[in-house]
Order: C-alpha cells, then structure tokens, then sequence
C-alpha cells in the first residue's frame, strides 16, 4: 500500500469514528462496546456491498457466501494489525472469545446501520472511495476506538467485538 493509499484509507477511518461518536452518543454518553461492534457491522456491511450479492434479497436476511468467507477475516487481520501497529500485542488466539456475541451492544444490527450508513455511505460517494477500500477504513476505524476505548474495555474484549461485528456485516444483508 502506498503512502498516498494510507492517506485515504485514515482520512476514511478518521471520518467514520468521528461519525459513529457523534451519532451514537446518548444523554449518557458512549457505549464502548456498542461503539465498536456499530462501526465493525458497518465495515462488514461496505465489505458485502462489494460483493455484487443479488440485491432482491430482503434486507437482514443472513448470507453465507464465499466472498465473506474470502474478503471477511481481511477485515480482522486489518484491525489486528492497526492494534499491534498501537502497540497492543493482541492476536486471533488472544481475543476473549466470551465478547462473540451480540448481546453486548445495545443496538441491534438494524440500528446501528440505520444510525451510521447514510454518513458512511455519502463520504464513500463523495471521496469517492470504492467499498472495499471503505470496509478496511472501517476495520482501521475499528482498531483505532478498540484503543481508545481501552480503559473502559479490555483489548482483547473489543477485538473480539470487532470480529463478531465484521462476521455480522458480511453476511447480512444491509438495509
């Protein structure tokens, strides 16, 4: 990846936390772990999008197809990287495996779309930016909040939000 590339990719990151912070900021504050599940659904949801999937499918309907199987665990390997890249020596067999699960975030997969899609989706239209280089802005953006959600929110915990977060965008059809 070139520097020019680099650039790109964490203007889109840079966007795409401030947005999700802004949108999901309640009379209470931000949820860490709703945070970061949002905005790991939205990657895996950029990364289905460029999968070219029949759109007559219902939204929310669950799809299992090879390009998530394929284009899915780059999404992780990216937020990985970005966290090692910050300095936190977190791997595959080293997220805690009891954050896989939904029940976490206090939006559901709909929610959060429908609180961070029309922004994700009009900065990929006006960068413009195709979705595949998005989602992994998305699991940058991902890796990034994991970090400064540190105190609030073991590493390993949010990296595993985050994948659960990635699996859930690639298969499922966005609303």
């Amino acid at each position: 990846m070139d520097n020019d590339q680099q650039k790109v990719l964490l203007a889109a990151a840079s966007f795409f936390n401030e947005t999700a912070k802004k949108r999901l900021t309640t009379e209470r504050g931000l949820h860490a772990e709703t945070l970061i599940m949002s905005v790991a659904r939205l990657s895996g949801s950029l990364m289905y999008k460029s999968f070219g999937l029949d759109d007559k499918l219902a939204p929310g309907t669950t799809v299992l197809s090879e390009q998530a199987n394929q284009h899915g665990p780059k999404l992780m390997d990216m937020m990985l990287v970005t966290l090692q890249q910050l300095g936190q020596p977190i791997t595959e067999t080293t997220v805690d495996t009891k954050y896989l699960d939904a029940k976490f975030s206090q939006l559901s997969f709909q929610e959060s779309y429908e609180r961070l899609a029309p922004f994700f989706l009009a900065y990929c239209q006006a960068a413009p930016l195709p979705f595949r280089e998005a989602a992994i802005a998305g699991a940058v953006a991902t890796g990034i909040l994991i970090q400064e959600c540190r105190t609030v929110l073991p590493v390993a915990g949010g990296a595993a939000l985050g994948i659960y977060g990635f699996i859930e965008g690639t298969k499922t059809v966005p609303y």
